[in-house]
């Protein structure tokens, strides 16, 4: 079977593309053979998929010229003669993948919902229409994410699935880097995300502001990820006098190094489909202090907690206070348990998803 997955932000690192790599990685290519269509990709994932014999088409992003996109993806479908069209995003924009691969012929036409929120909010409203007349099936990263798109209509939840392996606790790279950033007596609050309206970074600086107000030789703030506000995030601060206490390490691939160096991860988002860092953050065994705007769903240990954005950050900054240290070589094997049977194991996951594809496929032919 041929799937072809559609990113219209592009192939990354963070965020939704490290979601559809994981599948792309453990799913049985003997039995789906998966290429993607995207406007940019990285050197290395671009590899990685071309090293196992993949294509990526590479087409100019959907914005620019809407109608010149539709065609030119209309074209990679019908000469792929893909069975199924997999595209992924957050609101009914998607419907112009929708169209193309209807166009193109294309029986199985697959919606993915990665959010609970757009940015385009007019936009939404008028394509919603279309994208109801246009898509087959209907995927989401958790039950917000489904409702959010698809409102009543059926749709299959597809989890962000993690490999386990990858983010278990290992005190030997901790202490290397710890020691290598000078971090050995801090304690390191950290945080992965996009620099954007979303991740909330400017609630999350006043945050650990507050902290340094406490104990200003305590606390050390890692934030991993980049974006069009970063510079505005570094210039506050400064102005705020924390600047030397925070690491901002940019995109990196060495995420789940970085976890293993951490105390404590925040995430005060405005609003988030299913965050895939937190469940990062629970396999490396890390407590999590997160928005009350999330879903409730991502809390799959004890290791969560949620607050308010509402209130003053100084009340963040009192429960973060109040978190005690896990010891997290001891709760490895409970956390992993909990994590596998709430269904978020890579591997089982994409067994999942080959079969949902096989009986999509078995049901057009």
């Amino acid at each position: 079977m041929k799937v072809l997955y559609i990113l219209p932000k592009g192939l990354f690192i963070e965020g939704i593309s490290a979601i559809v790599l994981n599948y792309f990685h453990n799913i049985d290519e003997n039995k789906i053979s998966i290429d993607f269509v995207v406007p940019f990709v990285i050197p290395s994932i671009e590899k990685a998929i071309k090293d196992k014999g993949r294509k990526i088409y590479l087409i100019q992003g959907r914005k620019k010229n809407p109608f010149k996109y539709i065609k030119e993806l209309t074209r990679v479908i019908k000469e792929g003669e893909y069975d199924a069209v997999h595209a992924h995003g957050s609101s009914a924009m998607i419907c112009i993948e929708m169209i193309a691969a209807k166009r193109a012929g294309c029986k199985i036409r697959i919606a993915h919902s990665h959010n609970t929120k757009t940015d385009h909010k007019v936009l939404d409203k008028i394509l919603r229409p279309i994208l109801y007349k246009t898509y087959t099936n209907g995927f989401a990263c958790g039950k917000e994410a489904g409702k959010w798109l698809f409102k009543k209509r059926k749709f299959e939840i597809i989890n962000n699935g993690k490999n386990i392996e990858e983010y278990e606790y290992n005190s030997k790279i901790r202490q290397e880097v710890r020691k290598k950033y000078n971090l050995s007596e801090k304690i390191v609050i950290g945080h992965v995300g996009g620099f954007n309206y979303q991740k909330n970074h400017e609630y999350l600086l006043d945050i650990f502001y507050q902290l340094n107000a406490i104990n200003k030789n305590k606390y050390a703030l890692i934030l991993i990820g980049d974006g069009k506000l970063r510079l505005q995030i570094e210039e506050k601060a400064k102005r705020l006098g924390i600047f030397d206490n925070i690491i901002f390490t940019g995109n990196t691939s060495k995420v789940s190094e970085w976890l293993q160096a951490m105390d404590i991860m925040v995430l005060p988002s405005r609003f988030e489909g299913f965050p895939n860092v937190v469940v990062e953050w629970q396999l490396s065994g890390l407590p999590c202090l997160i928005s009350d705007k999330i879903t409730k769903d991502v809390k799959l240990t004890r290791l969560v907690e949620f607050a308010s954005i509402d209130v003053e950050p100084k009340k963040w900054a009192k429960k973060i206070e109040k978190i005690k240290s896990e010891d997290r070589e001891s709760s490895k094997k409970e956390i992993y348990k909990d994590i596998k049977e709430k269904g978020f194991d890579i591997k089982e996951n994409a067994k999942k998803l080959e079969r949902i594809y096989m009986q999509l496929y078995k049901g057009v032919n």
